[in-house]
């Protein structure tokens, strides 16, 4: 059974919504965080089908995304991976 999407909004009060779904196959990423529109929920997915890690990973990137909208994809990969280990070596402490 799929889990329910996590809603959430950003400083800017944009909404999001985050799925565990693997993006389209034209994608060729192990995320999205589709741009804030007007009106309505900018939607996250993450592709389920990852090792745990790289899932967590993946999560705190296209959050990160959604709260720093333009900066660069290297800043955000650095922060994202940073945070994951970080996490992960406290997890395991």
């Amino acid at each position: 059974m799929a889990k329910k999407p996590v809603k959430f909004k950003n400083y800017e009060g944009q909404q999001y919504e985050i799925k565990l779904r693997k993006p389209r196959k034209e994608v060729k990423a192990a995320g999205i965080c589709y741009p804030p529109e007007n009106v309505g929920i900018a939607r996250i997915l993450v592709n389920p089908h990852q090792e745990d890690d790289d899932v967590q990973e993946t999560i705190i990137h296209e959050i990160s995304h959604a709260f720093f909208w333009g900066t660069s994809e290297d800043k955000i990969t650095y922060f994202a991976k940073t945070l994951s280990q970080i996490l992960n070596k406290l997890d395991n402490t």
